[in-house]
């Protein structure tokens, strides 16, 4: 489930950009996830689909970040990594560690590269801040649906979230115009593969059907 962040902080001209574009998609989206049908299977898929998507954008992310000198425009992506809590998560419910490893991922969006890269970056952090900041939603319905906190570590709401999504709202508003529209692209590119990858069935341990 991606949240709505601008419930976090109103937005400037590149949230609503961001927005307005990937409305339909984050619609489709938030369709696919039946919180009222949380159960303990639901809460083990939902968390493979996270670690699947999550763990490669993230290396790909940080591969970025190492190569960008510090800067103000430079997003902090390391600590917006969310794979290792999902992985944690996972075990709670059970599974090994040579299960988790197991587990499929998602392919991948195109990297960042070139001078529009930053604006490919914030339109994946977009995205991705959103999922974390839903995922607080996620956490009370399956905490409530009787999922153990201590699997639901990845999802649970943190200050340092809303403090990542104000650090993406700003730099986005920052944006030129051409790196504005990059990041409307990769945002929409990124919501068609997260809903892709929510459609694929997963067999047991993980094999894809």
């Amino acid at each position: 489930m991606s949240a709505t962040p601008e419930q976090a902080s109103p937005g400037g001209h590149g949230v609503e950009a961001l927005r307005a574009a990937t409305r339909q998609a984050h619609d489709r989206l938030d369709s696919l996830v039946d919180l009222q049908a949380w159960s303990p299977a639901v809460h083990q898929w939902w968390l493979q689909r996270m670690l699947g998507l999550h763990e490669p954008l993230e290396h790909d992310l940080g591969s970025w970040q190492s190569t960008r000198p510090a800067e103000h425009r430079v997003p902090d992506v390391k600590v917006r990594r969310r794979s290792g809590a999902i992985a944690a998560d996972l075990r709670s419910l059970g599974l090994s560690e040579a299960e988790v490893r197991a587990l499929p991922r998602s392919p991948r969006p195109a990297p960042a590269t070139g001078e529009l890269a930053l604006g490919r970056v914030l339109g994946q952090l977009y995205v991705l801040d959103g999922s974390a900041l839903g995922g607080a939603v996620i956490a009370a319905h399956a905490i409530s649906a009787g999922i153990p906190q201590e699997a639901c570590t990845s999802l649970s709401h943190s200050k340092e979230r809303i403090v990542s999504w104000r650090e993406t709202k700003r730099l986005l508003d920052d944006l030129s115009p051409e790196e504005l529209s990059e990041a409307v692209r990769a945002a929409i590119e990124l919501f068609a593969v997260f809903e892709a990858w929510l459609h694929t069935p997963i067999r047991p341990h993980g094999k894809e059907q």
